[in-house]
C-alpha cells in the first residue's frame, strides 16, 4: 500500500480507493480520514494547486456537508487530508450496476427510486448552498460525492473541495471529470460557474435515476472514441431529445418509471437548449425542489417492496396492481378566507405505514433543519387517521362537515375516525388566525377530497 505524509510529517497509508475525479483520486486513510491526491504535470502546476488549496481553506464552508482541506500533503505529493464520515461510498456505485445483473433487482437492493431521489436532493442542496455563498464547486461527479453505504440511509458528503472557486476564469486546462463537464468548459470557451455545476449535476442525476448517461446513445457506445468525445462536447443531441433521434439509447430504465414530469422538464431544459445556451439550464436549486417533490410522491409496493411514483395503476417493477392511492395536498390557509389557496406540495399517503411530514413541507418560514419531523401520519383506510405531533407548536384538525377543530399538542397523538376511503379531516400546521399550511386529502382517480 502506498504511504504519503502530510505537512506535519504524519504518515498516511492509502488503504482504499473511494473515488476518481477530473484532477485526482480520493483514498481512505484510516478512521474518518480521507486523502485527495492531485495530479500535477509540472512543478509550476503543483505550486498553483497548492496555492489554490490554501485559498480553499479560507472559504466559508461552515455548516455544509463538504470536506474542507485539513492538512496539506508534504512534497513531492500534492493534495490534502480531509474528514470523511464513516460507512460512505461514492455515489457512482448507484449508477453502475455490475455486469450481467438484473437491473430491477439490483436497483431495489441498492435503495430503489426513493433513496436515489433523496440522495440527489441532498447533494443538490449542498451545491445550492455553495452557490448562495458565491462559491462554485467546479467538478460535480458521482466519483466525488459520497453516499451512505447502507441502503437504509440517505446521507451525502462532498469530498472534492480543491476545485472550489469564487470567480470564473477560463482555465489553462480542464479539470472536469470526463462525461460531466459542461460543453463550454470542456471546449475552453468559459470557466466553471454555477451553470456548469448545474449541467454536471443534471448528468449525474439522470444517470443515477435512469442508469444511462444522457449523451451515450447506442451509436456512441458502439462507435469510435471520437463519437464519445463529440457527445460529451455537446455536439450531439441528448438521448431523449423530442425533436432529434440521432442519438437514441435502448439502455437504461423507462424514464416514466423513474422521472416525474417535473424532472423530465428539467432534463430537457438542461440537455436540450441548455446544452449550448447555459442560461437556459435548470439551476441546482430547481433540481433540489423537484427531486424533493418526487421523493415525496413515492409509495412502496406491497409485493416487491420497490418504491414507485404515485399514480401508477401497477407497480412498474413487478407489475402488481396498486391499491387505491391517497394524496395529501398542501394548501395555504389565509386568515378570514373560507377557501384555501393553491397547492404547493403533494405527499403520497401510504396505507398502514407511518409517513413523516417535515419542516420543509409543513412550515412557511425556512427552518435550519428542513428535514426536522413536524408530524407523523398513519392512514388506516375506512377506519382512522392518526396524527402524531413532533413539532414545537400545536396542530389542529378540522372537518369538512364543520364542528370544533381538534387540537394535537406537541408530543401528543390523536386518532380521528375515517368512515370513507378519503379522510374528511384536514391537518393545519398553524392556528386559523395565522397564515399557515394545511394538508388536505384526495383519492387519486376521483374528484373526492
Amino acid at each position: 500500500m502506498r504511504v504519503v505524509k502530510d505537512e506535519h510529517g504524519r504518515p498516511l497509508q492509502l488503504t482504499r480507493l473511494l473515488g476518481t475525479g477530473g484532477q485526482g483520486e480520493v483514498w481512505a486513510a484510516g478512521d474518518r480520514v480521507a486523502v485527495k491526491v492531485l495530479r500535477a504535470r509540472t512543478r509550476r502546476a503543483a505550486e498553483r494547486l497548492r496555492q489554490r488549496l490554501r485559498t480553499v481553506r479560507r472559504l466559508d464552508l461552515d455548516g455544509l456537508a463538504i470536506s474542507r482541506p485539513l492538512a496539506m500533503l508534504a512534497e513531492p505529493d500534492v493534495g490534502y487530508t480531509m474528514e470523511l464520515l464513516g460507512d460512505m461510498t461514492a455515489l457512482r456505485v448507484l449508477a453502475n450496476p455490475p455486469p450481467r445483473t438484473d437491473l430491477v433487482d439490483w436497483y431495489g437492493e441498492t435503495g430503489g427510486l426513493r433513496r436515489r431521489l433523496r440522495l440527489l436532493a441532498r447533494a443538490a442542496d449542498v451545491l445550492a448552498a455553495l452557490h448562495a455563498r458565491g462559491i462554485v464547486y467546479g467538478d460535480p461527479s458521482p466519483g466525488n460525492m459520497m453516499a451512505s453505504a447502507s441502503a437504509e440511509h440517505s446521507q451525502v458528503w462532498l469530498v472534492d473541495a480543491d476545485n472550489l472557486e469564487v470567480e470564473s476564469v477560463v482555465p489553462d486546462e480542464s479539470f472536469t471529470t470526463p462525461g460531466y463537464g459542461a460543453p463550454e468548459v470542456v471546449a475552453g470557451r468559459m470557466g466553471i460557474s454555477s451553470l456548469s455545476d448545474a449541467y454536471a449535476f443534471a448528468v449525474m442525476a439522470f444517470e443515477t435515476l435512469a442508469l444511462v448517461h444522457p449523451f451515450l446513445g447506442d451509436d456512441v457506445q458502439e462507435g469510435e472514441p471520437e463519437e464519445e468525445e463529440r457527445a460529451f462536447a455537446g455536439e450531439l443531441p441528448w438521448i431523449d431529445d423530442p425533436g432529434d433521434d440521432r442519438n437514441r439509447s435502448s439502455y437504461g430504465l423507462p424514464r416514466r418509471a423513474v422521472l416525474t414530469p417535473g424532472l423530465r422538464t428539467l432534463a430537457e431544459r438542461t440537455f436540450g437548449t441548455g446544452r449550448s445556451h447555459p442560461v437556459e439550464r435548470a439551476t441546482v436549486a430547481e433540481w433540489r425542489t423537484k427531486l424533493q417533490t418526487a421523493a415525496d410522491l413515492t409509495l412502496t409496493c406491497a409485493q416487491c417492496t420497490q418504491t414507485f411514483i404515485v399514480g401508477s395503476a401497477a407497480c412498474p417493477w413487478c407489475g402488481a396492481r396498486t391499491p387505491r392511492q391517497l394524496m395529501g395536498l398542501m394548501h395555504l390557509a389565509v386568515p378570514g378566507e373560507e377557501t384555501y389557496a393553491g397547492t404547493r406540495d403533494g405527499l403520497a399517503i401510504p396505507p398502514r405505514e407511518w409517513l413523516c411530514v417535515t419542516a420543509r413541507t409543513a412550515q412557511l418560514a425556512p427552518d435550519a433543519d428542513q428535514d426536522r419531523p413536524i408530524a407523523w401520519l398513519w392512514w388506516e383506510p375506512g377506519s382512522g387517521l392518526a396524527v402524531r405531533n413532533r413539532g414545537r407548536e400545536p396542530l389542529w384538525l378540522s372537518r369538512r362537515t364543520g364542528g370544533s377543530p381538534r387540537v394535537v399538542e406537541p408530543d401528543g397523538e390523536l386518532t380521528v375516525p375515517v368512515y370513507e376511503d378519503v379522510p374528511e379531516w384536514s391537518v393545519h400546521f398553524g392556528h386559523r388566525s395565522q397564515l399557515h399550511r394545511v394538508l388536505r386529502f384526495r383519492l387519486l382517480g376521483t374528484d373526492r377530497t
